[in-house]
């Protein structure tokens, strides 16, 4: 009865609660993986996180009268409560609220406008205003080999994601290396998506959401239509080796998506396609490398052909509390003629307290701006 009494188990507490299975789809947002760590109590029906965050991004050159420097302070609550759980399945709302301030210079202009990226060049911050980003409900069935989404979420939370490059806040903190460019998924928005576990190493996903949600700040419904969606399908295979006595696993994604949004060259609506190829693999204990290599019809994606690639080591020269990562992105823009490559490269290091710090360098070049360099410091706490 479980299954089908949603509204009754949201109106009412639990009597009991479990230690949540290890499923992936158990994370409920992108953003520093070692909040696990300041967790006191797994079986806890309720679960509230904060974590903050402050960047500094300098650069070099940008387009003629925008600012070069931004220094931020972002903010989040993540959590989630659960009705139930147990060897049949899982129902629980999850919730993610979000916010910036200025944390040494204004947040708006962003400094992908000031560089003229269609991505973020910090992709971890979001509004001004405190918002509630996310809020959604998530189901398993079929002793958890089945997974439900309906509500307001960011399908790149679910979509087109990486081991090493995916996550702003310990990883790669620009959009180009967090998803592809050439997938033109949309904000936090309405949507619904549904996983399958189709063999022991393989999982199917399909989700369908609003394609245009007109910001984090709205309800996720704004401007939602048939002509208005983003539908997206995802086959993702898992593999591992054993090399020395270490088990080296990898992952390869094959993505299929459409898209459909306004005209802003002419009246009515565009439709297209587009495909994705993206994995990730250890090649050692401390090392995993990365690919990802996508295309899509130009009228609705910011860029029609684009590949990256790159390299995570943990413990580099025996520092046993630091990881490093460097990546590469070219990518042929939607825009006529236009190219783009990226280049970053971070540090991160975990301190005695909890807290992260480490520099962030950029090198962006395209037609309109014939190279710029960033110099930038991120550090992250979670509490």
């Amino acid at each position: 009865m479980k299954t089908y009494l949603f509204i009754l188990f949201l109106l009412s507490a639990p009597s009991f609660s479990q230690t949540l299975p290890n499923h992936e789809f158990h994370k409920h947002r992108i953003g520093h993986e070692d909040r696990a760590e300041h967790r006191t109590d797994e079986r806890a029906a309720f679960t509230f996180e904060p974590m903050m965050t402050w960047t500094y991004q300098h650069a070099s050159k940008v387009l003629a009268g925008s600012p070069h420097a931004k220094a931020i302070l972002y903010y989040d609550i993540g959590g989630s409560w659960t009705a139930w759980n147990d060897s049949e399945g899982l129902g629980q709302m999850v919730y993610g609220i979000q916010g910036n301030v200025a944390g040494g210079t204004p947040v708006a202009p962003s400094l992908s406008t000031s560089l003229g990226n269609p991505m973020a060049m910090n992709n971890i911050l979001t509004s001004e205003k405190l918002e509630l980003a996310s809020f959604y409900w998530q189901q398993s069935f079929s002793n958890h080999k089945t997974r439900l989404r309906v509500g307001k979420f960011l399908d790149a939370s679910f979509f087109d994601q990486n081991t090493i490059a995916a996550d702003s806040v310990s990883g790669f903190m620009a959009e180009n290396f967090n998803q592809s460019i050439t997938n033109p998924m949309p904000g936090y928005g309405f949507g619904i998506n549904v996983e399958w576990d189709v063999t022991q190493s393989g999982v199917l996903r399909f989700g369908i959401a609003n394609s245009e949600p007109k910001g984090v700040l709205t309800s996720g419904f704004g401007g939602m239509s048939w002509g208005h969606l983003y539908s997206i399908a995802e086959l993702d295979m898992t593999s591992s080796w054993e090399v020395n006595g270490d088990e080296l696993e990898g992952h390869y994604r094959y993505m299929l998506w459409n898209n459909g949004i306004n005209n802003d060259t002419g009246s009515g609506d565009v439709n297209g396609w587009g495909g994705l190829f993206n994995c990730d693999q250890k090649i050692s204990d401390l090392t995993t490398v990365f690919a990802r290599i996508g295309f899509g019809e130009k009228d609705v994606t910011p860029s029609n052909f684009s590949v990256s690639a790159g390299i995570e080591i943990s413990k580099p020269f025996g520092f046993s509390k630091t990881t490093t990562g460097l990546a590469y992105q070219y990518a042929k823009l939607s825009t006529a003629g236009n190219q783009q490559n990226f280049v970053e490269w971070y540090a991160r290091t975990k301190l005695e307290n909890g807290m992260y710090i480490g520099p962030v360098v950029q090198y962006f070049e395209d037609d309109n701006i014939n190279g710029s360099l960033i110099l930038g410091f991120r550090t992250s706490f979670s509490f």
